[in-house]
């Protein structure tokens, strides 16, 4: 695995570890109902998806990277200042959309970065977009429903 495609996939690998341990902690202050369902769900695909992300940089001889545990642990302590403690559904999922729209400029900004990634690489990086375009559409959705 070439330097861009090693850079571009940790940091998409990365960045979907750090999406599960937000949207795992931000739906401990949610209402039960659909939202909840909906960042449960998309929890266990960021899950899948980051471990898919370290098998193919481990399949090429090269070590994943983990989330920093101070970054993770400043993560975690900022969902709890900002809920205080709250059940709020509404600002959790707009936070959460929120969110997602970050990583997608991120992910956008990082692709143009590392432009000559390979293609397997590239792809994990468009998956990632997909699967926050249909988390925000799968959050208005259960917004209504809820």
């Amino acid at each position: 695995m070439d330097g861009q495609s090693y850079k571009l996939a940790t940091k998409c690998a990365k960045g979907v570890k750090m999406g599960a341990t937000a949207l795992g902690h931000m739906s401990e202050f949610c209402e039960e109902g659909k939202i909840k369902e909906v960042m449960i769900n998309y929890t266990a695909k960021h899950v899948e998806l980051a471990e898919e992300i370290d098998r193919a940089i481990r399949a090429q001889g090269r070590l994943p990277k983990d989330v920093g545990k101070i970054a993770e642990w400043f993560a975690v302590k900022g969902i709890e200042f900002k809920f205080a403690g709250r059940r709020d559904t509404g600002k959790v999922a707009r936070s959460a959309v929120s969110g997602a729209d970050k990583a997608i400029g991120m992910l956008e900004r990082d692709a143009r970065t590392y432009s000559l990634a390979a293609p397997e690489i590239t792809d994990f990086v468009e998956r990632t977009i997909e699967l926050e375009r249909d988390f925000k559409k799968d959050i208005e959705k259960a917004a209504v429903k809820d």
